[in-house]
């Protein structure tokens, strides 16, 4: 088996868009323990904001905003369910996702191709066509990793921490945790809505099935990166192109793609036991 370039360049372009997703999925579940299932509507919902966008002749990079701050609304909203209505974590993500699907529906339909429109990907010359998408995608999503980086070592960093860790920390300072966990919802879903945005524009199309199992697949990735470094930047990437090149395995030995799932939950299986065999002393979240 031997990958050629087109399938290497393929394998890291997706893993640095999902990189992001496994970036919010450690904010959510790492950060303030809160595993955050509405992360699979906010990528559709970035996806579809693109799309209907794009469909309108409106500048690209401007659609990247518009994702971003839409996921980082419907983030919020679980964080509100959550800590006003007292909803579980799981059961606010399900709610917003569940919202969200109609609400991608009515924005974009169930499918909606971007055909001719303009891309992000459409301001790089044509000399440099094969490795486009990696000159768009390199410095924006590791700059985003890094800044998520660095806003953890900030005051707000540590809070933020301490939400998951040790609640009574900010009780004491006079912090309310339930903002802090609105916030850091907010982000995570921004970011994952960022690379719906991304992928659409990647990919040339919208599906509403797109975000389906985003979050299992985004641990898996965070398992692995977190085998190479327990710490948020990014190395985030790592497990994602580790991830994406599982997948790519599966089309190379022409693997029925009807197993896909089923081999997802069998790798979510053996990561779970090496980790706890690693790293025995540590009873992390997962």
């Amino acid at each position: 088996m031997i990958f050629n370039l087109s399938i290497l360049t393929g394998i890291v372009e997706r893993g640095l868009i999902f990189g992001l997703v496994i970036c919010a999925v450690y904010l959510s579940t790492r950060l303030i323990a809160f595993d955050d299932l509405s992360v699979e509507g906010s990528f559709g919902l970035g996806g579809a904001v693109t799309a209907l966008w794009l469909v309108h002749s409106w500048c690209p990079f401007t659609a990247l905003v518009i994702a971003s701050c839409a996921g980082a609304l419907a983030g919020a909203i679980t964080g509100i369910l959550h800590t006003k209505l007292k909803l579980n974590n799981l059961i606010s993500g399900v709610v917003t996702t569940t919202a969200l699907f109609s609400i991608n529906l009515k924005l974009a339909g169930a499918n909606a191709a971007l055909n001719t429109h303009r891309t992000i990907f459409d301001f790089v010359p044509n000399t440099l066509a094969t490795i486009k998408c990696v000159i768009i995608l390199l410095p924006l999503c590791v700059g985003i990793l890094y800044g998520v980086q660095w806003l953890l070592t900030t005051q707000v960093g540590l809070l933020l921490k301490a939400v998951g860790s040790n609640p009574r920390v900010l009780t004491a300072l006079g912090k309310s945790s339930h903002r802090f966990i609105v916030f850091t919802l907010a982000l995570a879903n921004g970011l994952t809505a960022l690379a719906g945005a991304l992928f659409v524009q990647y990919v040339g199309y919208f599906s509403i099935w797109a975000g389906l199992g985003i979050f299992i697949t985004s641990l898996i990735g965070l398992i692995i990166a977190q085998m190479v470094s327990s710490s948020c930047g990014p190395l985030l990437i790592v497990g994602s192109i580790a991830y994406q090149t599982i997948v790519a395995i599966t089309f190379e030995f022409d693997v029925d793609q009807d197993w896909n799932k089923l081999i997802t939950a069998f790798l979510i299986i053996v990561l779970f036991t090496l980790r706890r065999h690693t790293m025995p002393q540590k009873n992390e979240r997962a």
